[in-house]
């Protein structure tokens, strides 16, 4: 997640959350999105309505799945590897491959997911400050 947020249009910083929103897999601030929808209106196109900022929370739901499952495969990966190594002479070369990858993948899962909680600390973050000025508004 891109931090601080910048507007996809102008890419200035955006200070004040309750005049941006959510569209399309980025930032807008409401006036870049107000200028999108009189283009797109011109050329008889229907454009997604803009939603509030912390709604980027939702799509950071799947990664985190993803990111523990790489790490509890990875660790039973690990166990399997040691135990190809420990137990099974024929296995070295593959038990050893098993281990490494089972070591490294747990590492992955670990960042991901610290990456993953630090961006969605920063959405509640935005809420909270949404909260504190009334809220968030489509037109405001």
């Amino acid at each position: 997640m891109e931090w601080p947020g910048r507007c996809a249009d102008c890419r200035e910083v955006i200070t004040d959350w309750s005049e941006a929103g959510f569209y399309d897999g980025s930032w807008l601030h409401k006036t870049c999105w107000s200028g999108r929808f009189v283009e797109a209106q011109q050329e008889g196109v229907e454009l997604a309505g803009l939603r509030s900022p912390v709604e980027r929370g939702r799509q950071l739901e799947g990664p985190m799945l993803l990111f523990l499952l790489l790490f509890h495969f990875g660790l039973g990966g690990a166990i399997a590897g040691w135990l190809m190594l420990s137990q099974f002479d024929t296995y070295e070369t593959s038990g050893a491959i098993v281990l490494a990858i089972g070591l490294i993948t747990p590492l992955i899962g670990i960042a991901g997911a610290a990456a993953n909680i630090v961006s969605r600390r920063r959405i509640e973050l935005i809420r909270q400050s949404l909260e504190l000025q009334g809220g968030w508004k489509p037109g405001r």
